[in-house]
């Protein structure tokens, strides 16, 4: 019959499991006889060790939890370690996908997203001049110098799971105009006339432009685009600065915006 023999664990003293996901991990120590398993300290919900040294279950919860796990076998001196499980998370942004802001005046709010690690946060579409967002807090803010409705992506990222990514709207009450992209044209055709569109104002909208349009094409007061695009013009992609006033009394309110046309 061997002796008797104080345990040992020879197992690592950390491991990882992802919340809402189950994970297993078996403790081990050397011993004789074989030595049972417990622990103290707050394990995260979802989450036990048995005497037989087998972590495991779903966790409900992220973080980093810190344990003694304890080794004893009858013969002193119990085998402790400090050990640490990791409850990884994937992204999720919490926060809502719009907000108002206003024209002239600063603005601030705040992105922010859930998992652990603690995601990073990234912006994609365009802002209105004097609106910025910044990652490394999670802020969009500014004084907007422009109205429209402004549409962008939110993504955050932790590299557990995929990506979370959110669609945001951003909105600027006042008049704003809300064509930015004109059809096509071919170059010596006759332009199919179309019509620029403001929104946010009072009608009737009087239009004008500010920078030249391409050569044989005129804007209207009404905002009609026409006229035959010249044949000697490049084939690429024109933008051009139109100015639009409305009816607001008793001052009109104005807005600019660069539209853009591509010739073929």
């Amino acid at each position: 019959v061997g002796s008797a023999t104080a345990p040992l664990i020879t197992s690592v003293n950390s491991t990882t499991f992802t919340e809402g996901t189950a994970g297993t991990f078996t403790v081990t120590a050397t011993g004789s006889p074989a030595p049972t398993f417990s622990e103290t300290g707050a394990l995260p919900a979802g989450v036990t060790l048995t005497s037989g040294g087998l972590l495991s279950g779903t966790p409900t919860q992220s973080g980093t939890f810190p344990i003694t796990i304890t080794a004893g076998n009858g013969v002193a001196p119990a085998a402790t370690q400090i050990f640490i499980l990791t409850a990884d998370a994937a992204p999720a942004i919490t926060s809502t996908n719009h907000v108002t802001f206003s024209k002239g005046v600063a603005g601030s709010f705040t992105v922010t997203a859930a998992g652990f690690p603690i995601p990073t946060l990234a912006e994609s579409g365009s802002l209105p001049s004097g609106v910025t967002f910044t990652p490394a807090t999670g802020t969009l803010g500014g004084k907007p110098t422009m109205s429209g409705v402004f549409h962008v992506t939110f993504t955050a990222h932790n590299g557990i799971g995929p990506d979370a990514t959110q669609s945001f709207t951003l909105t600027v009450p006042g008049l704003f105009v809300s064509t930015t992209t004109l059809p096509n044209g071919k170059r010596g055709v006759a332009y199919k006339a179309t019509s620029l569109h403001a929104a946010g104002g009072t009608a009737p909208y009087a239009w004008k432009k500010l920078t030249a349009l391409p050569k044989g094409l005129v804007l209207s007061a009404k905002g009609v685009i026409s006229g035959k695009p010249a044949a000697t013009l490049a084939a690429k992609s024109y933008s051009f600065e139109v100015q639009v006033t409305d009816a607001t009394k008793p001052v009109h309110e104005t807005a600019t915006a660069l539209v853009k046309l591509t010739l073929t």
